[in-house]
């Protein structure tokens, strides 16, 4: 499946191109941003860092009953990514870093980046139970603050962190 992030507050068209091609590829979900015209702020290079301080792609997938258990994978222009489980209680969230057990290819385009991720079932505990998910890019045009949003599915908000806008996996 093939699908264009939108902007996250309004739900509207972004001037920030990004599309997202998503599947399964065996035991994998396989995840892969283009994300045009970004000026390729990292904020961090280690792990695990505040990565989403800079520009990055995301990934929050969601297995199991409970909604409100979810991962958080990122990954950065430079390479460095974020990989967490999150409980989400009612907008406190709790995290538990998780070491990198995704891969996560990078590369640098013309005016942007690509990032393909392979994401192994075994790395969520995916089973045989559904999977909801939903994908973020933020650019911040250099590192600054006032960051710009997109998401597949908008949360029609500031945050992203909103399990009622996690979408199933499908690839119809």
């Amino acid at each position: 499946m093939i699908a264009y992030l939108r902007e996250n507050r309004k739900g509207e068209k972004t001037p920030f191109i990004t599309t997202l091609e998503y599947g399964r590829v065996g035991n994998n979900l396989r995840f892969k941003f283009c994300a045009h015209d970004s000026k390729l702020f990292s904020a961090y290079s280690e792990d695990n860092e505040p990565i989403y301080n800079g520009d990055v792609v995301e990934v929050f997938l969601c297995v199991g009953k409970d909604i409100n258990e979810y991962y958080e994978l990122e990954v950065a222009p430079n390479g460095a990514v974020f990989f967490a489980k999150i409980k989400n209680e009612n907008g406190n969230l709790k995290l538990e870093f998780l070491p990198k057990a995704f891969t996560a290819d990078v590369t640098l385009t013309d005016n942007g980046y690509d990032v393909e991720i392979i994401v192994p079932y075994s790395a969520i505990k995916a089973g045989d139970h559904p999977i909801r998910f939903n994908a973020f890019r933020i650019e911040t045009e250099g590192g600054h603050r006032d960051k710009h949003l997109l998401a597949l599915n908008p949360t029609l908000c500031g945050n992203f962190h909103c399990p009622d806008k996690f979408i199933t996996f499908d690839e119809d």
